[in-house]
């Protein structure tokens, strides 16, 4: 019995978007189609649409792999896969095509029939996994229901079927740009990255908001954390980068001793920040990577502390995860960074405070005089933009692996680890001795600093080129190794 009309595509499956009222669901499949075809433009390829309820079907496409690619990184996409579609009559012809595509993969193997039904057929879905299950079942070694070596699946809408044996996953969640955009507070860690993207995943376009306090080196870490954001998961959005020239605020929270608890104070004023970001940009909420009791400043306290007085709402997607369950999406998304150089938080908690209150942040506050010096003076870059950004900055060479001949080395760390180890006769100095080592020893010596793990040094060795002088900056555990 001939078989007509045979053709090969991609059926794509959304989730919540099928459970949205008419308007809305027409919406958002518009926007899930608009993302898929900008993820396909970007890489160059084409594809022809067929929209029925529950599912997109794509074909008309150059390379299946690529589309493969871009499915798997739509949010919106529940699922995919690759299917092989006929006009039937009659079931046996189900049967005798399911013969065709997957008796020479049977053999050895049990097996599966699983079937769906969209449409006014003459049997059930349980007939037709009998009629084709009998027809694959001399080619197989059995049947296995619960966990079979081969799932046969049949999709049946109307006159026409569609067979594929491969679900491949896509990120779900709603498509990007059918919620209200958000701002990220981000860096180039592990949390905020994270964070972003799951509310990416909920359909909010975001923007990212860094502050930079040794710039250029811990913008690069975040850069390359946007990048893969921007290039791999904001299909259909391109977002606004800003980065804030954070060096003030060391001054401010570190060296003028003006401020009494500077771990907290330094998350009120990234807050405020974003406030003031997401009044330019129209957004409806600020993003942090923040986890409960992570680090001192996330206790519940400090929490209600530091959200005083920012009037829209702090989405904190991670708060009850653990660092092991954030790092593996981290991996899994493409953000987990290669290296760290640290946080500037614990420079800015080096006394621990727990339980702040609101009116010490803003006793604190009132100190905090330079917002609009900060936004000001901030770089802004479109997503698209970014790429050339990083490569541009990667080019710089702070980080050294070597020690130069007759540098000067400055150890940042407390007294107490400088005490137990130190390198050769490395000059002990916090931060607020930067300049004055350079004015003692003169701009044309060559200066390597080292902190415990690179972004304090990081910001002294920017401070001291900054001053004209040749600098460099490293880890503790790396200059050991120079040793």
């Amino acid at each position: 019995m001939a078989v007509a009309d045979e053709t090969r595509l991609i059926i794509v499956r959304y989730s919540e978007v099928g459970l949205k009222g008419n308007r809305a669901r027409s919406m958002m499949i518009n926007k899930l189609r608009s993302n898929i075809l900008d993820g396909l433009d970007r890489i160059g390829e084409r594809t022809d649409f067929t929209t029925e309820r529950g599912r997109i079907f794509l074909s008309g496409y150059s390379t299946q792999e690529n589309v493969f690619d871009v499915l798997s990184r739509t949010m919106g996409v529940k699922s995919f896969s690759p299917v092989v579609s006929i006009v039937y009559d009659h079931t046996e012809e189900l049967a005798e095509k399911a013969v065709e595509l997957y008796s020479h993969i049977l053999p050895g193997k049990k097996f599966a029939v699983r079937s769906r039904r969209a449409g006014g057929q003459n049997f059930t879905t349980k007939e037709l996994n009998v009629i084709v299950g009998d027809a694959l079942y001399k080619y197989s070694s059995g049947v296995n229901l619960d966990e079979p070596e081969v799932e046969v699946n049949i999709e049946v809408r109307n006159n026409r079927a569609y067979f594929y044996t491969d679900v491949r996953k896509g990120p779900g969640g709603l498509p990007l740009g059918s919620e209200a955009p958000m701002v990220a507070l981000m860096s180039g860690g592990i949390d905020s990255p994270v964070a972003a993207w799951m509310i990416m995943k909920r359909g909010s376009p975001v923007d990212f908001v860094f502050m930079s306090l040794s710039h250029p080196i811990d913008t690069v870490e975040f850069l390359r954390a946007a990048y893969v954001l921007i290039k791999d998961w904001a299909l259909g959005y391109n977002p606004t980068v800003h980065i804030i020239d954070g060096k003030p605020l060391v001054e401010l929270l570190v060296l003028s001793h003006k401020i009494k608890i500077p771990g907290v104070t330094y998350k009120r004023i990234l807050y405020s920040l974003a406030l003031a970001i997401s009044a330019e940009r129209g957004a409806y909420g600020i993003i942090t990577g923040e986890s409960l009791g992570q680090v001192s400043s996330q206790t519940p306290q400090n929490l209600l502390a530091i959200n005083h007085g920012i009037d829209i709402p702090v989405y904190r997607p991670l708060i009850g995860m653990d660092k092991d369950e954030i790092s593996d999406m981290g991996r899994n998304i493409g953000t987990f960074p290669l290296t760290s150089k640290g946080e500037f938080c614990a420079l800015f908690s080096q006394t621990v405070v727990l339980n702040a209150s609101a009116d010490d942040i803003d006793r604190d506050m009132e100190s905090y005089d330079i917002q609009e010096k900060l936004l000001k003076n901030r770089i802004i870059l479109k997503g698209n933009e970014v790429g050339e950004y990083l490569r541009n900055l990667s080019d710089e060479d702070f980080e050294i692996t070597k020690l130069p001949d007759n540098s000067i080395v400055v150890d940042l760390r407390s007294k107490l680890s400088y005490n137990e180890w130190h390198y050769g006769d490395a000059i002990n100095s916090g931060l607020g001795g930067v300049r004055n080592i350079i004015e003692e020893n003169g701009r044309d010596k060559i200066y390597v600093f080292y902190c415990q793990k690179g972004l304090q040094s990081a910001y002294a060795a920017s401070e001291a080129r900054n001053l004209g002088a040749r600098s460099y900056y490293t880890s503790s555990e790396k200059i050991r190794k120079m040793k």
